[in-house]
């Protein structure tokens, strides 16, 4: 009697090729990378194999897709068996188990094993995450740091200056995107200022929740435990325990007032296009070779992160048309407001979507801050470059980014107010 066939196994896939796959291994081997065998191994025919430097090391992966790139002095596969897919992976990345989709992870990047993270993410340089993590449309910006066992889909992180001075994560931490109504927010920690490594770090402890969309300053502390539904601000620590428990009925089709999450999310994506004027005008100008592919992924990362928000609050301004029949059947005042916001966004709704996916006549970044950047020694890479910005240069680049970030809410807070 023959041996079990197992239908999970590689072997058995119907785009599986074992002797396509030792030869691009052998190929891949003769350029100078580190490839564990084809037991461990399978590159997918896919794959443009000069996208895989000499001096990674693929170790227990599954590598697949057109726009997969790995970095000189990158580990794949380093705690089990890695699924990479389309990403775009820089220099000394360490990645461990786990399933990696459409994302772009730039130098020095490490996560540890059993991870899952998907279209959207852009992990920057030194972030640090640890097992078990889940990503969708998140960005952390460089030297960020998360513990294990985090679910943090939708989210804009930032915020520390070095890797010893990081913003950073506790395990067991849940960013709650998703609502009862099926409707998805997204939530901003610290902002796009936070990648010139000028900023106090903010500390978000394990086992808390954050109730998007809200907005949590530099500086902030988030006590662990705690649950956070509001914006906290700079420099403030939240610390919440529940004392009651409050019961009242609740209709999923009878939206309340939305115009606080809505001025929410332009502020978030006020600084993803901040974000990605400071690729396209800053790091583009002054990459290495190598660096370029990587940086035009992490710009397109930033607008499939756009491109959601605009799709979510589509979709919620779709409801609202049955959310004003539900509150006609209501008595009293509350009502009122909240019918004539709805119909305010019905009538503004192709507004709104251009407000997030438009950002306006580009804003040139500040010449001196320019010049600043790119006489900083270019080996050192790109955190060094900028930790040792003149505090000028620094301030300028700053006040460059807030001027493109605010564009987008106070946008959104003038098609409110009408």
């Amino acid at each position: 009697m023959g041996k079990p066939t197992d239908p999970y196994a590689l072997s058995n896939h119907p785009i599986y090729d074992e002797a396509g796959n030792r030869q691009r291994i052998a190929a891949l081997a003769a350029r100078g990378v580190d490839v564990w065998g084809p037991e461990r191994v399978y590159v997918a025919a896919d794959v443009p194999l000069g996208n895989i430097e000499p001096g990674s090391s693929i170790i227990n992966a599954t590598l697949s897709g057109p726009e997969t790139r790995v970095g000189r002095g990158s580990r794949i596969g380093v705690s089990g068996q890695a699924r990479v897919e389309n990403c775009q992976i820089g220099r000394d990345v360490e990645l461990g188990a786990g399933s990696y989709q459409n994302a772009t992870l730039l130098d020095s990047v490490r996560v540890r094993g059993f991870a899952e993270i998907r279209e959207g993410t852009l992990l920057e340089e030194q972030v640090d995450v640890a097992h078990s993590v889940a990503f969708k449309n998140t960005v952390l910006t460089a030297t960020v740091v998360t513990g294990s066992l985090i679910n943090y889909c939708d989210l804009f992180m930032s915020g520390g200056t070095s890797r010893k001075d990081h913003s950073e994560v506790g395990s067991g931490a849940v960013h709650f995107n998703f609502d009862p109504r099926g409707d998805k927010w997204s939530s901003m920690i610290g902002d796009a200022t936070g990648v010139l490594l000028e900023s106090a770090p903010i500390f978000v402890g394990g086992n808390s929740g954050i109730v998007g969309p809200v907005a949590i300053g530099f500086g902030a502390v988030i006590a662990a435990g705690s649950i956070v539904r509001l914006n906290v601000g700079p420099n403030c620590i939240h610390v919440e325990a529940m004392q009651s428990q409050l019961a009242q009925p609740f209709d999923p089709e009878r939206y309340t007032m939305l115009g606080g999450k809505f001025t929410q999310t332009a502020r978030l994506v006020g600084s993803l296009h901040a974000l990605d004027a400071w690729y396209e005008q800053v790091r583009l100008a002054f990459a290495a070779d190598y660096q370029k592919p990587l940086y035009y992924a992490a710009r397109r990362q930033i607008e499939r992160h756009i491109a959601e928000r605009a799709i979510r609050l589509q979709r919620i301004i779709g409801k609202l048309d049955r959310s004003i029949r539900k509150w006609e059947q209501v008595a009293g005042g509350r009502g009122e407001a909240c019918i004539r916001e709805h119909r305010a966004l019905i009538e503004n709704q192709e507004q709104i979507v251009n407000t997030l996916v438009e950002p306006g006549p580009p804003l040139p970044a500040p010449q001196q801050a320019v010049e600043d950047y790119q006489k900083r020694d270019t080996k050192a890479g790109h955190v060094s470059r900028v930790s040792n910005l003149d505090e000028s240069a620094g301030g300028a680049f700053a006040e460059w980014l807030r001027s493109i970030a605010d564009r987008t809410a106070e946008k959104m807070g003038a098609l409110l107010a009408t």
